[in-house]
């Protein structure tokens, strides 16, 4: 086993490591066999033989005498020349029945996970894991980075649910960094949990894809801070767009565009709103660091006086080849399990408060819990079908399905022919949309 003094001694070596396969490291020739049953397998080669120390699973750091994590994982390569995480860093399961006395500055989780030595591998799709080239590592520190106060905010907010005995209605997407990740075969893979007869989906803590993402771009990226720490997105969007509460569209839209301002109603104008108020989508990372590391979507949705929606909740255009992978495997299920909508109500109706007078509300907060998406993936494999056998008769149209909450409809009025085009070109005419009902459960359940 090779002893590091420091962390540059640590780093120094590790220099060695870039532009290697696993397959050198693999002495044995055992890791595709491995592979086949452990996902970890790459790591272990990393650890076993490249670092030369035996896997563990103890609190203490990697290199406890540094305080340092070891975690080996993957990246892919954008199209448009950025690089994204491939997936969340899992670091250690949650304990339901510890956590309730756990105090975060002393947990088990932040004392082995604080500094973490990141062993970054290109995936490339196709290609033989062991094949993999290690392409840079990093060290990451939380505290450096400033991120402990958001990730405390989320521990608290996991403990919080297991205090409660609500642990089965943990979801990813009510954090922002730190995340209640699936740890089970499925759904009904479950365990006890304190202060509830209930049983909670087995999970653990993990660094969502989002923020991961952040932290591989992270020494590209420049902030510019407002001069206020916010721990959520949603404070963050509260603090800018608060003062317009109680007001309408275009008492709104006269104040933020008063050298542009036309009678006359645009049809996106809750989008030019907050596009104007919050950010644009592509401008967000700059407006607050939050955004870089986070799968966060803002949302404008119109409401009657109970909340119920006028409409749908649309998604971009589907890609037939991102159906290629199987529902466990997509960004789709990734993306339902992560993100989290920050909504914008505005009340009116049809016929009498159309677009233009109606109030801006509220903001609320949406996200998925393990039982939406597993009804998203039943719309997904639907789709999946549908593409393998070249039959649009087999495509989740709405309401096909009993209990259906995710369907498919043409993206826009003129697209109406969108289904017999379905297969004409990889980017489709048609998108999905989460149904109305199910929306308004949602707004509920924010309170």
């Amino acid at each position: 086993m090779k002893k590091f003094n420091t962390i540059d001694e640590l780093l120094k070596y590790t220099e060695n490591i870039k532009g290697h396969t696993f397959r050198d490291f693999d002495k044995n020739g055992k890791l595709e066999e491995n592979l086949k049953r452990n996902k970890g397998a790459l790591g272990q080669v990393i650890e076993e033989v490249f670092y030369g120390y035996p896997p563990n699973n103890i609190a203490k750091a990697d290199f406890d005498n540094l305080g340092v994590e070891l975690k080996v994982t993957g990246f892919i390569k954008n199209k448009n020349g950025t690089v994204s995480a491939k997936e969340r860093l899992v670091l250690s399961k949650i304990d339901y029945n510890s956590i309730v006395e756990e105090k975060f500055d002393f947990s088990k989780l932040l004392f082995k996970n604080r500094k973490l030595l990141i062993i970054w591998y290109e995936y490339e799709k196709g290609k033989s894991p062991a094949d993999f080239v290690i392409q840079n590592f990093q060290l990451y520190d939380m505290d450096e980075h400033g991120d402990i106060a958001v990730i405390k905010n989320d521990f608290e907010i996991i403990k919080q649910k297991v205090i409660t005995g609500t642990a089965h209605e943990l979801s990813e997407g009510l954090t922002s960094y730190l995340g209640a990740a699936p740890k089970g075969i499925n759904s009904l893979d479950v365990t006890s949990q304190p202060n509830s007869g209930e049983m909670a989906m087995k999970r653990a803590y993990a660094l969502k894809n989002s923020y991961m993402t952040g932290v591989l771009r992270s020494v590209k990226f420049t902030f510019e801070a407002d001069g206020t720490e916010y721990k959520t997105i949603e404070e963050y969007v509260f603090a800018q767009v608060s003062k317009f509460i109680g007001k309408t569209q275009m008492t709104i839209y006269e104040e933020l565009f008063k050298d542009n301002y036309k009678a006359k109603i645009p049809k996106n104008l809750n989008k030019m709103i907050s596009d104007e108020v919050i950010g644009k989508d592509n401008e967000l990372p700059e407006k607050n660091e939050l955004f870089s590391k986070t799968n966060y979507v803002i949302k404008n949705i119109p409401v009657n006086e109970h909340n119920y929606p006028l409409e749908r909740m649309s998604f971009r255009n589907l890609v037939l080849s991102e159906f290629e992978e199987e529902w466990e495997d997509s960004r789709w299920k990734n993306y339902f399990e992560e993100i989290t909508f920050i909504v914008l109500l505005y009340e009116g109706d049809k016929k009498t408060i159309t677009n233009g007078f109606r109030t801006f509300k509220d903001i609320k907060k949406i996200t998925f819990n393990a039982d939406d998406v597993e009804l998203f993936g039943r719309t997904y494999n639907m789709v999946r079908e549908a593409i393998r056998t070249q039959d649009i008769s087999k495509l989740p149209y709405p309401k096909v399905i009993d209990g259906q909450v995710l369907e498919i409809a043409p993206k826009g009025l003129k697209n109406a022919d969108a289904y017999n085009h379905f297969f004409d070109k990889d980017v489709t005419k048609v998108c999905f949309m989460i149904d109305k009902d199910f929306i308004f459960k949602k707004l509920i359940e924010d309170g």
